[in-house]
């Protein structure tokens, strides 16, 4: 009986483990985001004039392939704002797909488009892995490192306080109430 429980638990473990293995192994990971999108209006001509601006990063720890950006129509102008190997299709339904073959780990890639005509609708960012992730941006002013050690210095002092005195309780109410 002994080696049967001893088999099971091999079984259960090795089964959680490679559960585990799986669920946090190296893989791409996807997101984009919309840093800014500005309008012109011009009077002479009588023109409006809209800029987009889209970045994707691979936030993984192993290259994304085949990264398509999907509009719903073409836009009237785009520029990578940095050189990367690209391929560009319509679909039959009309939609414009640029095709990029891989993204490395880590490593983004930043889209300017400039629309005077039609605005540039975007449907999807996605890659063979899967959908990329649309996240929300906000800019944030960078502080010194010197700052950012000082605070998380005392961020750690300060949560070892909260430790010290939730100790400190616990240990009082049991004397208090005769568990100790």
């Amino acid at each position: 009986m002994d080696q049967l429980i001893g088999y099971v638990a091999t079984g259960i473990v090795s089964l959680v483990v490679g559960l585990l293995l799986q669920k946090y192994q190296a893989k791409p990971k996807l997101l984009y985001w919309v840093p800014g999108t500005f309008t012109f209006t011009l009077n002479d001509p009588k023109l409006l004039i809209r800029t987009d601006s889209l970045t994707i990063q691979n936030d993984g720890k192993k290259p994304a392939s085949n990264i398509e950006i999907i509009h719903k129509e073409k836009p009237d102008h785009f520029q990578f704002s940095t050189a990367i190997s690209y391929s560009e299709e319509i679909t039959p339904s009309g939609e414009h797909v640029i095709k990029i073959p891989s993204l490395g780990a880590k490593e983004y890639v930043n889209i300017q488009l400039l629309s005077h005509v039609k605005l540039p609708v975007l449907l999807s960012v996605r890659s063979s892995e899967g959908a990329a992730q649309n996240i929300q941006v906000h800019l944030q002013r960078v502080v010194p490192k010197w700052f950012t050690f000082l605070i998380s210095i005392a961020m750690i002092v300060g949560f070892g306080f909260c430790v010290y005195w939730l100790v400190r309780a616990i240990h009082f109410i049991s004397v208090s109430i005769g568990i100790i």
